[in-house]
């Protein structure tokens, strides 16, 4: 089966050309090496991240960190959004404008709903994997990079390792990661699962009931409207808190 990476109005559009190009202009079939590009929006510099924080001023407080801290800090609970790379084409995230936390936790899922969400309280979050280790905890060895597919826990005792991911019937909507599609997420949850001993990643949007973020100044202004604990701009290696002491309008 193949579901366009744009599964929403906007795919109508993507079939048409594909239709057009290899059905009437007789064109073969495009083979892309793992997945076609779903991170096609604009990539933004670390300068443009430097000016638009500094707009802020004393609303937050910055600090340089590594992949490694920001793993640390997932495994104190802590919820962390992540921007960075261009934005992802379709209404998901896949690793470049995310809020990422520890599928672990029992509490996790309430918790970002609370903090950051507010849906639904059946409304379940998705779950990063590394591709290679789909065989080890879903029943089916599939690729599902686009978050297109529902499957089945391996058995209950693999599904209850990560509550905050799973649905009610023992199933997730996994998104599968390689290195070709994304290196620095692949390597991310590479790193995660050294530190936690799953390859799993809570993964959600970056947005609070609005669109997905796409700028610096949307991801800065949807962290500082919620309870997220940290804003990482991981190409710039610059992890944000907020400043409680701000007294300021």
């Amino acid at each position: 089966i193949y579901i366009c990476p744009v599964p929403y109005d906007s795919g109508l559009s993507i079939g048409a050309a594909q239709y057009l190009y290899h059905h009437i202009f007789e064109n073969d079939r495009i083979k892309w090496d793992d997945n076609s590009p779903t991170y096609l929006g604009e990539i933004y510099s670390i300068t443009e991240i430097d000016e638009t924080l500094e707009k802020f001023g004393k609303k937050v407080i910055t600090k340089k960190v590594t992949d490694d801290d920001v793993v640390k800090l997932l495994d104190e609970q802590k919820i962390v959004s992540v921007f960075g790379g261009g934005s992802e084409s379709g209404r998901r995230a896949l690793g470049n404008r995310s809020i990422l936390a520890d599928p672990r936790s029992p509490e996790m899922k309430e918790m970002i709903n609370e903090k950051v969400k507010h849906r639904q309280w059946f409304r379940p979050f998705a779950p990063s994997i590394l591709r290679e280790e789909v065989k080890n905890w879903f029943q089916k060895d599939i690729d599902s990079p686009y978050m297109s597919f529902v499957i089945p826990f391996k058995d209950e005792e693999t599904m209850k390792k990560v509550p905050a991911v799973s649905h009610f019937d023992g199933t997730a909507r996994l998104q599968t990661v390689t290195k070709n599609d994304n290196e620095w997420y692949y390597n991310f949850l590479s790193k995660w699962f050294k530190k936690s001993g799953v390859p799993i990643l809570l993964n959600t949007s970056f947005n609070d009931r609005e669109p997905i973020v796409e700028t610096p100044e949307h991801a800065i202004n949807c962290y500082l409207g919620t309870d997220i604990d940290y804003l990482y701009f991981r190409d710039a290696g610059i992890l944000v808190s907020k400043n409680t002491k701000f007294k300021g309008k």
